[in-house]
């Protein structure tokens, strides 16, 4: 199929986290039928898992909040319950691809991390476009594809792998806190950049958790690296044509406060922040000179136990080390994780394009990879792994030869619905987020990042005393100062953030 992204000079991938396609452009299918979103019919059972029969069926509902009191599971065995309901016993199917998932455990395991089954349903809630009005004008405008998955059955740390590397390694759950001090290594995408000596850029807003990767980690806290940068200064390397061929952006986690202030949409943040990132982002290459030679990607990680109907496909493994597998848990990588957003925003695209058949029986399918396939393609890049390899290109949802018309492009977007409307929620939200509330698994993940990051700027003399606060902070509010205190001093040492 001929494409024109031999015309593309800039891609620029936005990740946000944990939402399933359902959860976000599900109800689209109301509007469109050629999307592959939902009906009244789809519903999750909750139940006993020692009961064959169900309980409760919690069916998919119009969602009516915009923030939710919980952080739905979502490591490999959360979503191996989410997918094959609650019957399943040990030992789990690993994402068989010979199984067709029923998709019918949302609410049973939310229920391990909810109050009550009444929250746990929040996971089967899905927007409609009134409530998102600037994503579902992004998907009408644009491309939306129908079966993009995140690269693997669980959390954000290996998915996010994926995206850099094609590869986690073989890791399919959080990492421990040894373990990101200790690091992780990895062939690249950036790698292959330096080495065909083009440019490449990570925008950040507080600390990435691209910092993971050792050759990433490095660079991040490089006092003269030109390759991560301040999110603050985006808009004016674009203005002035600074952008490089490759970008990748990271939303703002608050990690510190529990996610509640971020902008990456993981639960316990509003989403609507999270849109009004997409906002930013588009308006400012839209009505800048790289817009008629620029891709823009906006995708997620993975669900984050979020419902969605589909079940995953058949993949490629990676064909890669097993270093950082669980040798009690083994997962070969032969099956996609739960399908989440996609947009694919250029000028090179036409109006209301879906990626996707939902008649064709065997649709084609993406995942994180492909954004790696796509960037190989463009600049003529050996593939890292066998999964990028494989991995179909972003070529697809460039389907015009020639640039859409000024007046065919919208220069803004919609506001986001207006952010008060979560008032009733916030004493929960509050005290989720209390300075003296104890660290989530999640939080000490991010808190092992910033000391590994720490030590790397700290003499060794100092290095022990580094390492007994790392083992003191156990509430919010230590950690909130403490990764405050990390991201300024690496920032403040970067020579050109202070031309």
């Amino acid at each position: 199929m001929s494409t024109s992204l031999e015309k593309i000079e800039h891609i620029i991938v936005l990740m946000l986290e944990n939402r399933s396609f359902d959860h976000l452009f599900g109800y689209l299918k109301m509007k469109d039928g050629r999307i592959a979103g939902i009906t009244d019919h789809e519903f999750a059972n909750y139940s006993d898992a020692n009961s064959p029969a169900p309980v409760s069926r919690w069916p998919v509902q119009r969602a009516n909040e915009y923030v939710i009191p919980f952080d739905p599971g979502h490591e490999f065995r959360d979503v191996q319950y989410q997918l094959y309901g609650p019957q399943l016993t040990p030992p789990f199917p690993p994402n068989l691809p010979s199984v067709q998932a029923p998709m019918n455990g949302f609410v049973y395991r939310a229920m391990e991390s909810a109050v009550s089954a009444q929250d746990a349903s929040l996971v089967m809630g899905c927007f409609q476009s009134d409530q998102v009005p600037l994503l579902s004008t992004l998907a009408n405008e644009y491309s939306l594809f129908n079966f993009w998955y995140s690269s693997m059955p669980g959390p954000t740390w290996p998915n996010r792998f994926f995206v850099h590397a094609g590869t986690s390694g073989g890791l399919i759950d959080s990492p421990t806190e040894e373990q990101i001090l200790h690091g992780y290594s990895f062939n690249t995408i950036y790698h292959s950049l330096d080495k065909a000596q083009l440019d490449w850029r990570i925008y950040h807003d507080g600390l990435p958790q691209a910092a993971g990767i050792d050759e990433l980690r490095l660079e991040y806290v490089n006092p003269f690296t030109k390759h991560f940068r301040s999110m603050q200064y985006f808009v004016t390397d674009v203005r002035t044509n600074s952008l490089p061929p490759y970008v990748f952006i990271e939303p703002f986690y608050d990690v510190g406060h529990n996610y509640t202030g971020g902008n990456s949409m993981h639960p316990l943040n509003d989403i609507r922040r999270g849109e009004m990132l997409v906002k930013h982002v588009y308006e400012t290459v839209r009505q800048s000179s790289i817009w008629d030679k620029m891709m823009f990607v906006v995708t997620f990680d993975e669900h984050g136990g979020f419902y969605d109907h589909i079940s995953p496909p058949r993949a490629v493994p990676t064909g890669d080390d097993l270093r950082y597998a669980n040798p009690h848990q083994p997962f070969e990588f032969t099956s996609l994780g739960v399908r989440v957003p996609a947009i694919v925003v250029s000028p090179y695209t036409e109006r209301g394009t879906v990626i996707g058949d939902v008649d064709d029986p065997r649709p084609v399918h993406f995942d994180h990879t492909s954004i790696l396939a796509t960037v190989e393609k463009r600049y003529n890049l050996a593939p890292l792994t066998t999964r990028d390899n494989a991995a179909t290109d972003l070529g697809i949802a460039l389907n015009r030869s020639t640039l859409r018309s000024s007046s065919e492009s919208l220069m803004t977007l919609p506001d986001p619905v207006r952010l008060n409307e979560t008032q009733q929620l916030m004493p929960t939200i509050a005290a989720a987020a209390a300075p003296n509330a104890l660290l989530s698994k999640n939080q000490r993940s991010m808190l092992a990042l910033a000391v590994a990051c720490d030590l790397k700027v700290t003499p060794v003399s100092e290095h022990a005393r580094l390492q007994f606060r790392h083992q003191s902070i156990e509430r919010q509010g230590e950690l909130a100062a403490y990764m405050k205190e990390v991201e300024h001093k690496i920032q403040s040492r970067r020579v050109w953030d202070q031309r």
